[in-house]
């Protein structure tokens, strides 16, 4: 199973999410897309995939929240 999330774009947000790729428990990749980041995550069921894009959609709202204070 895959899903594909397009986001707004941030190079600070894209940089501060990299490391995570490789501590991932399911597959990920995080990269600039057309002007968007895109999130790619991979997992074996559905609830593998749900629990993993909840962690990362999770990451990504911490991420935005603390670009606004910044």
């Amino acid at each position: 199973m895959k899903a594909v999330i397009d986001l707004e774009y941030s190079e600070e947000i894209l940089k501060a999410l990299k490391p995570e790729e490789i501590t991932s428990i399911s597959s990920a990749k995080v990269y600039q897309s057309g002007g968007f980041l895109r999130l790619e995550v991979c997992a074996n069921s559905i609830s593998d995939l749900r629990a993993a894009l909840n962690s990362w959609l999770r990451l990504i709202k911490m991420c935005k929240e603390i670009e606004v204070l910044v």
